[in-house]
């Protein structure tokens, strides 16, 4: 019988490394698979003996993990073992065959299930292919892509609705996120994706707290993005007006200007300077609009970087007075933003709606190749978990820890 090095060495010799570097990788394969199976095996062998104690002798007097559905929890004493049956979950490397203890209740002689933490009931995929599917999902590969990949790799057949429901169920599963430090900014916006079809939006809150640090604090999905939507968005999501944030940052969206007076009065509102400059210069392109007002336009957006972008208020009245003696209109127009937007001074070092507009480019390139969704709870589940990721990735942290605990 040849040894494996002798099989490697002769693809070798036969001008064939792909192949050997393949046969490696399947013996590798094969051995985890065997010690998972072994590990697995004795885990279930140690946790009956400790309960149930060795076979034809009494079992302890303590109470066991497992339930008689009609006399309750049982003591180790009053379960006795019924033989064994074959249960083949699948892990990444393949199929294992375990033989699951079949205990019955020594009362009223019915059948007692077998539940172990590692082995949930039910359940064909094992925890390390949960784990798989959730981190391929959200690094950018489809249902149909995961599915080929880890059909592939445990050289078994995945159904389709098998991936999904492993990703859904994941995001129904209590997760771990580390405890997060105080908010000194938040900011709001929402981002539009498709239900079904239907227009759907996320509307989301990102924070940044006093060190700098930046974290998803959460998204409600919602058919509309009105004052009411996000008054209840704020609600669900917690954000107490007795606990604010130093100030609320938005891209001046009436909606949600609005819905935070109504649930957090007294709590700063700040307008984002980029759409503020991006909407100045849509105003001066409306008055004009000819080819050769080129340079008049680039006079007044260097005026207006001068005006919203000053050190200090008293800089920006005097800009804003000169600018109004020539051009009132725009003048007039930056007048009733600016008072939402600080001066450019180290007391306010967020001026900008970055937080989430950064934050919204990264789920695009993630969503932009998906056609929608297909349930409202899908793309709840997948807007949670990629927030998990994202606040992991952001701050160096493995995420899998944090969604799957």
């Amino acid at each position: 019988m040849t040894t494996l090095s002798e099989r490697m060495e002769r693809h070798c010799h036969d001008q064939k490394p792909g192949a050997a570097v393949r046969l490696l990788q399947q013996a590798s394969s094969d051995l985890v698979r065997t010690f998972k199976e072994r590990v697995l095996q004795d885990i279930i062998d140690r946790t009956v003996t400790a309960h149930l104690g060795l076979r034809r002798k009494p079992g302890t007097s303590l109470l066991s993990p497992w339930s008689c559905a009609t006399c309750g929890p049982r003591l180790g004493s009053e379960l006795r073992r019924n033989g064994h049956y074959r249960r083949r979950p699948l892990v990444c490397e393949g199929m294992l065959t375990l033989r699951i203890p079949q205990l019955l209740c020594s009362t009223c002689g019915k059948s007692v299930p077998f539940t172990h933490p590692l082995l949930p009931r039910r359940k064909r995929l094992w925890l390390d292919l949960d784990q798989e599917i959730a981190q391929l999902y959200l690094e950018g590969c489809s249902y149909r892509a995961t599915r080929r990949l880890l059909e592939r790799r445990t050289r078994s057949s995945l159904g389709l609705m098998t991936v999904w429901r492993s990703f859904q169920r994941t995001g129904k599963e209590p997760h771990a996120p580390p405890k997060r430090p105080p908010a000194k900014y938040l900011a709001l916006d929402e981002v539009y994706h498709k239900v079904k079809g239907e227009p759907r939006w996320f509307l989301s809150i990102r924070a940044q707290d006093e060190a700098g640090g930046q974290h998803w604090v959460g998204s409600v999905l919602s058919s509309e993005r009105t004052q009411q939507a996000w008054i209840d968005a704020l609600v669900e999501l917690e954000i107490s007006r007795y606990n604010p944030p130093f100030a609320i940052i938005s891209d001046g969206d009436q909606a949600i200007e609005a819905a935070v007076a109504m649930a957090l009065p007294g709590v700063r509102t700040q307008r984002c300077t980029w759409h503020l400059k991006h909407n100045a210069a849509e105003w001066i392109s409306e008055r004009y609009p000819r080819n050769e007002d080129d340079g008049q336009r680039k006079g007044l957006m260097a005026a207006v970087h001068v005006v919203v972008d000053a050190p200090d208020m008293e800089q920006r009245k005097t800009s804003l007075a000169i600018l109004k003696e020539d051009f009132p209109w725009l003048a007039d127009k930056l007048a009733r933003v600016l008072e939402r937007i600080p001066p450019k001074d180290a007391a306010h070092p967020v001026r900008t709606n970055n937080l989430m507009e950064r934050g919204f480019r990264e789920m695009r390139r993630r969503t932009r190749q998906m056609d929608g969704f297909g349930s409202d709870e899908g793309a709840a589940n997948f807007n949670l978990l990629w927030m998990f990721k994202e606040n992991a990735r952001i701050n160096g942290r493995d995420y899998l820890s944090e969604i799957l605990p």
